[in-house]
Order: structure tokens, then C-alpha cells, then sequence
């Protein structure tokens, strides 16, 4: 009711909401959870309080306002929790968060994100590391957070997530000829490869890792 008020197709609100519009139509209908994280983005896109995404309208629509908006659903121990993801495969090309099964979520203290990153915890993701390219930097187990803000390629020597032709990894990427980036493995059994730029789909860089000892 608040999209068609605004008199928006439902590829508008996915432009405003940062997703697709197919995403936008699950929720719609109900399809898909309602997470504190889509309440949000569609409050934010929308300009409501969130109140009004989830509950019966009453007949005003409250249009036009810029409401004070949590970020992520924050436990009362101080920890926010993170969505979880599988970067193994997309369902996609990669280059939407959408494109990944979702599972579950992981608490993360409060203080320890702030250092991690100054993204809003939002837009930080959890997954596990992605074969045993990046040894010994990164192991097959490994956590990482992946700041999916930085989701743009304009530092090299950094460790990405990123989707490879459709396929999930976690790479450094330097610089190659014009048009290509080069493909780099922590392991040196593994050689490095050149590939188009266009092939290369980023979900964000990892900006923290941990492991079980």
C-alpha cells in the first residue's frame, strides 16, 4: 500500500531498497521472512517509521517522514547479530547478497564490530572461508566478516568475497592489463590467473577472520 501511494513500480522500491525485484514481490506476498534488516531497508527506501511496514495501516499514510531507524535486530547482552551466509555457490550471478542462501545469524559483540568496521552492521556479513586457496591467510574454516559496503574495486592487495562466473570465492585481487584483474591465492600451490573484470562480481571485502584452535 505505501509503494503503490507513492505510485511506485515494484522495480522503483527494489532501486531504493538496494535488491531485485523479485525480492521485492517474495516480501510483498509474504514469501520471505520479514527480518529486521528488509523492515529497514523498506522503512528507509519508503521514508516511514518501521512500525508502519509491519503493522495494519489505519488509514493515514505517514509519507515523507525520515524516521531515526535502528540498524540491526541488537540483543539486550550488548551483541548484534550478524546474517550468516553460504558463499559457496550463488543462485545468480553474485552480485546481490539475494543471490546467496541465507543461514541464519551469528552474535557478534557491539565494541568488536565498531572496530572491525565503521559500516553499519547491516551491512556486515558472516560466512565461512572457501577451500584452501587463501592458506595459510585464510583456512577452509575460517569465519570471516564481509564489509559488503566496500563492494567496489578501488584498493588492491585486499581480500574480497567475490563471485567468479557464478562461483562463490574469497581471492586478493592486483592489478592486471587493461580490462582484466588478476586472480591471487594466498597458497602458492595454486597459480594466480588474469580474467576479465566484467567476469568478477563483488559482495564485499573481508575485513575480519577467526578460527577455532
Amino acid at each position: 500500500m505505501l509503494r503503490e501511494a507513492r505510485g511506485w513500480a515494484r522495480p522503483e522500491l527494489a532501486k531504493r531498497m538496494g535488491t531485485s525485484t523479485q525480492q521485492v514481490e517474495r516480501l510483498e506476498k509474504g514469501q520471505r521472512g520479514l527480518k529486521p534488516e528488509w523492515i529497514e531497508r523498506a522503512a528507509r527506501a519508503l521514508g516511514v517509521p518501521p512500525a508502519d511496514i509491519i503493522t495494519p495501516l489505519d488509514g493515514g499514510l505517514h509519507l515523507g517522514v525520515e524516521p531515526d531507524l535502528p540498524v540491526v535486530q541488537q540483543a539486550g547482552d550488548g551483541s548484534i547479530a550478524l546474517r550468516r551466509i553460504n558463499i559457496g555457490f550463488a543462485m545468480g550471478d553474485g552480485s546481490n547478497l539475494d543471490d546467496y542462501i541465507e543461514e541464519g545469524t551469528i552474535d557478534f559483540d557491539a565494541s568488536l564490530l565498531r572496530l572491525i568496521s565503521p559500516s553499519p552492521a547491516h551491512r556486515l556479513v558472516v560466512a565461512d572461508g572457501v577451500g584452501d586457496s587463501m592458506q595459510p591467510t585464510l583456512m577452509d574454516s575460517d569465519m570471516i566478516v564481509i564489509d559488503t559496503m566496500q563492494n567496489q574495486l578501488n584498493k588492491w592487495d585486499r581480500i574480497w568475497a567475490l563471485s567468479l562466473q557464478g562461483a562463490g570465492a574469497v581471492k586478493r585481487l592486483g592489478p592486471s592489463e587493461r580490462g582484466k584483474v588478476e586472480i591471487i591465492s594466498d597458497n602458492p600451490a595454486i597459480p594466480n590467473r588474469i580474467v576479465p573484470l566484467e567476469d568478477v562480481r563483488i559482495i564485499g571485502r573481508v575485513v575480519w577472520s577467526g578460527r577455532r584452535h
